[in-house]
């Protein structure tokens, strides 16, 4: 045989060994030219179905793409082109309305972004060791309340400095981007603040918005430095574990931890649970005010806790928990760059000096949970990462930033830090704005 049709024998071999997300290179593009087809005449079905063809197709590539530069790989590159890439699609208008009007029903309509965050939150917290559970809710309270604290006093002192004005930045800047959101974070702050200033909701809205959007961005960012960070110093990382433990602790919790095979049964188990947990959150919503998600991560710890559902039900909510993280989280990126990453509303703002101010939220919040992370046991990058959280955009920043350091056990905690976090930053503020006002 010829050098020539060796060569040309090992690149086909190669080829075929390639794969985009869990599929073979071929046919994922033969299945994507049919999506493709379907988006560009404006075919494609205004459903689930739809929406999940453009995400998981976008998705895959684009986390395929992102795994493969070199460089960009090293700092989270899938979950970073997986987001921003179809944001500027939809900002330059090169994403057909179909594709759109599909993904929002997806991501909106249906709640699939919900579904991802709360099979990782009950997944993560059944599936983890009580003790650990228990040592990291208690020590993430201190590093989230001083980084509450020093992430609004120096940046609203960076903005006096450079011409914004100590009270604008404050409360128009800093706030929104420690409050958890849009939905549940400057949507409520701007309630509040249109009342005790007679604004517009609207306008103030407009606003706020910005903040929390470019403060999530820089977040996931930062989050991939820290993340690159913990891989050239692996005596400071705990590759997902909050908390340090003694070593006798951590042989015992190798040993406890069994590697279960996949099971097609389980993973319905695990669905069912999400399905009731997701409900009796919502129901309990009604009756004391506290987010589901927030209910839902309280329940779950309890029942954690006290060992309340049997090992298969845990087991379930593990599996569960593997699958929809390893299949869809760049595909969820994509979704949530189409329709929550408003690149216009960031750009309308993007002066230098709002940039910094932002910049600065998000780096203080990370530097303090890495100080304060080495005196109270925790692993200084675990304890950065999840300090960063404060300044996500709700559950869209949650997922975004723990995908792009691979750090998904860490959702419980990342749900408490932004929506607890989110709701103490806008209890406080207002009441601060009512007595200023």
């Amino acid at each position: 045989m010829s050098d020539l049709a060796r060569d040309e024998r090992s690149t086909a071999s190669a080829w075929q060994g390639v794969k985009v997300g869990p599929m073979p290179l071929t046919w994922f593009l033969l299945f994507a030219a049919i999506i493709l087809m379907a988006a560009v005449t404006e075919s494609l079905p205004v459903d689930m179905l739809g929406g999940f063809g453009v995400i998981l197709t976008l998705g895959w590539a684009l986390g395929k793409i992102g795994d493969t530069i070199p460089g960009l790989n090293k700092f989270g590159g899938s979950t970073i082109l997986s987001m921003l890439v179809p944001a500027v699609l939809v900002f330059y208008g090169l994403l057909p309305d179909n594709a759109i009007e599909s993904v929002t029903m997806l991501m909106s309509d249906a709640n699939f972004l919900d579904l991802y965050v709360f099979a990782l939150v009950t997944g993560s917290i059944l599936g983890m060791n009580r003790q650990v559970l228990v040592q990291g809710f208690a020590r993430m309270v201190i590093p989230m309340s001083v980084g509450l604290v020093l992430a609004m006093l120096i940046p609203a002192a960076i903005g006096q400095l450079v011409g914004i004005g100590f009270q604008e930045t404050l409360f128009n800047i800093v706030t929104p981007a420690m409050a958890g959101g849009i939905g549940g974070g400057v949507l409520p702050l701007a309630q509040g603040y249109s009342e005790v200033q007679n604004i517009d909701y609207g306008a103030m809205v407009a606003i706020l918005a910005p903040a929390s959007i470019l403060s999530n961005f820089f977040s996931i960012g930062v989050a991939a430095i820290v993340g690159r960070f913990g891989e050239k110093h692996p005596e400071l990382s705990g590759n997902g574990t909050l908390v340090r433990q003694s070593a006798t602790e951590e042989k015992e919790l190798v040993n406890k931890e069994k590697k279960t095979p996949i099971n097609f049964q389980s993973i319905g188990i695990g669905l069912f649970l999400l399905v009731a947990v997701y409900i009796f959150g919502n129901l309990m919503q009604g009756v004391i005010g506290l987010p589901a998600a927030v209910i839902v991560i309280f329940a779950s710890t309890i029942m954690k806790y006290f060992q309340v559902l049997p090992a298969s039900i845990e087991e379930g909510a593990k599996q569960l928990n593997g699958f929809i993280s390893s299949n869809f989280t760049a595909p969820l990126m994509v979704g949530l760059g189409i329709i929550y990453l408003d690149l216009k509303a960031v750009l309308d703002v993007l002066t230098w000096q709002y940039v910094v101010v932002v910049l600065a939220v998000v780096i203080v919040l990370g530097l303090t949970g890495f100080i304060l992370g080495k005196f109270l046991n925790m692993y200084q990058i675990e304890s950065a990462i999840l300090s960063l959280n404060q300044s996500a955009m709700g559950g869209t920043g949650n997922v975004a930033i723990l995908a792009t350091t691979d750090r998904n056990s860490l959702m419980p905690f990342a749900q408490v830090a932004t929506r607890i976090g989110g709701a103490i930053t806008i209890s406080i503020m207002i009441t601060l704005l009512n007595l200023f006002a």
